[in-house]
């Protein structure tokens, strides 16, 4: 596979487990999940929570040190990425995401913890809140995308983001036909600071490749939080060296977010934290933070 390949000759991260790939029905959608498990007992679950420019399957590098620790992974493609199929009415509403996410967490015994990475943070939030068996919430960024000079600044160039939601607020009926790929709305290059993996991530059939309807990203934007109070612990853990969001932008939602919480920022690391040293600060606060859920 190209992409574990990249991780170990580019980055020396050479994962040993092998996920078991399976299927979950939620919410109406066939999940395909990645599932990793740890020698024993596992102490809980980790669900991933994968962002706008991925998939599942892209998280492998943080899903294996969370199964090192003992607990179970789950890595879901959720609905419109990867290869989950969705339902027959799903009309590609971004809200769709924090439902499935706190469906599958409902579904696990044991303590269970969200980790979102890019635009998946919020995402464990926002599943976090509609969640009756979430235990806590670790973030890599906090993107409110709802925040309009936050969008444009996501977008691959800003005038597309400027002009993404001039498009949305005087003509959504419109916006919402346009699909486009995805290399071409978002900075993919960013997603890392290697030039083969950044080449990866444009070409890959999943992700740069793939094509999205507008309406997703137009509700994503108006998604809006009702609260931002949260009942379980929260760990952001920014990458340093992020050149597509960085930190203050996550520290802007951090701050509003009202519940124990904690914030580390990684020494380096681009906006995918495989870069030594973050991916080690970020696999060290990550068992940090496990250690403290599972008492």
């Amino acid at each position: 596979m190209t992409y574990r390949r990249l991780l170990a000759e580019e980055f020396g991260l050479n994962l040993k487990i092998e996920p078991q790939e399976t299927q979950l029905r939620v919410c109406g959608h066939l999940v395909r999940v990645d599932e990793w498990l740890p020698q024993g007992k596992a102490k809980g679950t980790v669900v991933l929570v994968h962002g706008g420019g991925g998939n599942g399957r892209i998280l492998a590098p943080a899903a294996e040190p969370i199964a090192e620790f003992g607990w179970r992974v789950l890595s879901p493609d959720l609905p419109g990425y990867g290869l989950t199929e969705t339902a027959p009415d799903f009309d590609w509403d971004y809200a769709e995401w924090p439902k499935v996410i706190a469906e599958i967490a409902d579904a696990q015994t044991g303590p269970v913890v969200l980790m979102g990475l890019s635009m998946g943070g919020l995402t464990a939030v926002f599943a976090a809140q509609q969640s009756t068996q979430v235990s806590g919430v670790i973030a890599t960024t906090l993107l409110d995308l709802s925040d309009p000079r936050v969008f444009a600044l996501a977008a691959r160039w800003r005038w597309v983001g400027h002009l993404s939601l001039f498009s949305m607020a005087k003509m959504p009926w419109l916006f919402d036909l346009l699909r486009l790929p995805l290399w071409l709305t978002t900075p993919l290059k960013a997603m890392s600071s290697n030039s083969k993996m950044q080449s990866y991530f444009l070409r890959d059939a999943f992700i740069g490749a793939s094509w999205k309807p507008a309406r997703f990203f137009r509700t994503l934007h108006q998604y809006q939080c009702q609260s931002w109070q949260l009942g379980c612990p929260l760990l952001l853990t920014h990458p340093g060296a992020d050149v597509w969001t960085p930190t203050e932008l996550s520290l802007l939602v951090y701050e509003r977010i009202e519940g124990q919480k904690h914030f580390v920022e990684l020494s380096n690391g681009s906006h995918l934290p495989i870069e030594q040293p973050a991916y080690q600060e970020l696999s060290a606060a990550t068992r940090e933070f496990l250690q403290a859920i599972s008492g």
